[in-house]
């Protein structure tokens, strides 16, 4: 069980912020917060705990903004309505994006809020030097993702006052990359590693985790000046450099099985692997949307899954929000990923993927693609589901423990062996790094497969195969877990230098004027009990080819455009 939920501290933090960002009055108000209220070492602790505590909002990572990450790539779908149907059907605009922006500005106002009370306070210099890194890391983190999400934003640095200005201008990516890989650097500088932060502490920031996600950045920006046919040598290297410096600190390893990452009785050894993660915990305070809990296990899961998400009656069954894709649960069983003969599959399809679960009156239902076996019980889910989220001891459906993976050092091996790539092709030191991954895979449950193989020089191919490769494997590696948006809009293209990956999926392959790859289909299967087979494969949800190249990012919130005049142009083919 984890040992303090951050929300708990929040309400304190929110006193400290309102008295930090306000201006002084006149009057002087008996038992309101003054600034010598934060006297001690415990007092700015609160306001750190704090901050990480506004990641489990609604409009963050909870919910609003985690429907971002998911239902807007290619893997995974929706039939659901309200919040989530705009992103589902492709027709969200800037009114629908703005809890992530605001919640993320309002973090950064927070660090910013930390830095100053740091710079006009003093500690313990081992206390000071850790409570600065946090407030770097946390102002870095939200900038890389507004980064990300919406391209170039406006650089709030300082803390907010009433004589602050309210209307800056959008910086361009360069320079919101630039203030990202200082923050983060600034970060790496200051915080403890991995070893010294207690289990009281999981979900803080470390060394690591700066280290990591520069790695990450780096990779990323890269990927955008090489879109642009700019030279993006160094961005590379230094995606070497800090993913290198990751993986030989000795302060993380792969779990030898992979299914124990998502095993919510094991998490606290995940974090083993897991280098920085979103912290939830089961909220014994309040229930569902407001509750600190997390919502995944709901979510992900669907009403004949049994006993995978809180205790509301007495099967805690899923909702089916979000949907696995037919064509991606198909792809992975194909090629790399099962043998010859289709018997043996990627240990990874089995520890991220349904099988089969537990249904009304105690039947077993099979999954897709999973057809029912001779004398069992014709009991089906139609569609393929995630099961990294489970956790049948929640307080109630919407009020769960499982933590949301931000990056591990599975996904490190990864950008070191892409980074390499770009720079150099398929080098041995490249293939290393990727094979250590499937090696992981291969380990399986105890019982070692021959899949999924190593990759060679022959196999991998020249630079767009293997890059190529390092994009499937990571699909299936980090399915669920809020990246493969990320890879669509950053990664190039096999079919030309300057198109991304998710032109090439949505706007080439999908709609099938690619020859070579199967014929997709909008057309969703039905299973037919007696010949025990599905009558069709390689399914798209329709609304995916409601798509163009406005998707690459996500519109300005409409509230921004409107509030801010000195801001500059909505993203192209948004509109005003």
């Amino acid at each position: 069980m984890k040992t303090k939920s951050l929300k708990y501290v929040y309400p304190l933090f929110i006193m400290i912020l309102l008295l930090v960002q306000s201006c002084s009055l006149d009057e002087h108000i008996k038992d309101t917060p003054t600034p010598a209220t934060i006297t001690t070492e415990n007092d700015v602790t609160a306001i750190i705990q704090g901050m990480y505590a506004r990641f489990n909002d609604p409009g963050m990572f909870k919910f609003q903004g985690h429907i971002m990450l998911v239902l807007c790539a290619d893997d995974f779908y929706s039939t659901s309505g309200s919040e989530y149907g705009p992103y589902a059907q492709r027709t969200f605009t800037g009114v629908n994006t703005a809890s992530m922006w605001n919640n993320m500005y309002a973090t950064i106002a927070n660090a910013n809020n930390l830095i100053d009370v740091l710079d006009n306070m003093q500690f313990s210099d081992a206390f000071e030097k850790r409570a600065y890194g946090e407030a770097y890391f946390i102002r870095a983190f939200c900038y890389y993702y507004l980064v990300r999400l919406y391209g170039g934003v406006p650089l709030r640095l300082k803390v907010t006052t009433i004589n602050s200005d309210f209307y800056l201008p959008r910086a361009s990516v360069d320079d919101t990359y630039a203030q990202i890989f200082s923050d983060f650097k600034a970060a790496s500088e200051r915080l403890p590693l991995n070893s010294a932060i207690t289990s009281a502490e999981l979900g803080r920031a470390s060394k690591g985790a700066a280290q990591a996600l520069l790695a990450q950045a780096y990779l990323t920006y890269g990927d955008q000046l090489s879109l642009k046919g700019q030279d993006a040598t160094a961005q590379f290297q230094n995606a070497v450099t800090y993913a290198d410096s990751v993986i030989t600190s000795g302060q993380y390893a792969l779990l030898n099985n992979y299914a124990d990452l998502f095993d919510i009785a094991k998490e606290t050894q995940a974090y083993s692997e897991v280098i920085f993660g979103i912290r939830f915990q089961t909220d014994g305070t309040a229930r569902a949307q407001p509750a600190a809990g997390s919502e995944f296990a709901l979510r992900f899961n669907a009403p004949n899954t049994y006993f995978v998400s809180g205790r509301t009656n007495g099967f805690q069954n899923g909702d089916g929000t979000y949907r696995v894709m037919h064509w991606f649960a198909d792809y992975y069983r194909t090629g790399d990923y099962a043998s010859a003969t289709g018997d043996t599959i990627d240990y990874r399809n089995e520890g991220a993927f349904w099988q089969s679960s537990i249904g009304p009156s105690n039947n077993t239902y099979y999954i897709y693609p999973n057809v029912v076996p001779a004398g069992a019980g014709n009991f089906t889910i139609l569609t393929p589901l995630c099961r990294k989220y489970i956790d049948p001891n929640g307080k109630d459906e919407r009020n769960n423990g499982n933590d949301f993976f931000i990056i591990r050092l599975a996904e490190v091996y990864y950008i070191k062996a892409e980074a390499l790539n770009e720079l150099y092709g398929p080098t041995a030191d490249a293939l290393a790094a990727f094979n250590t991954v499937r090696k992981r895979a291969r380990n399986a449950d105890g019982v070692p497969r021959l899949i999924p193989a190593d990759l060679t020089t022959v196999t991998a191919g020249d630079k767009d195969t293997f890059r190529m490769k390092i994009f499937d494997d990571r699909g299936l590696e980090l399915v669920g877990e809020g990246q493969r948006w990320f890879d669509l809009v950053r990664m190039r293209s096999p079919r030309s230098s300057d198109e991304t990956m998710y032109e090439y999926q949505f706007l080439h392959r999908f709609k099938n004027e690619l020859s070579g790859y199967p014929t997709y289909t909008t057309t969703l299967p039905s299973y037919n009990n007696t010949t025990k087979t599905y009558s069709t494969q390689n399914a798209v949800y329709s609304y995916m080819l409601n798509v163009s190249a406005k998707f690459l990012l996500f519109p300005v919130p409409t509230t921004e455009l409107i509030q801010n005049p000195k801001f500059g142009l909505q993203n192209d083919g948004w509109g005003n």
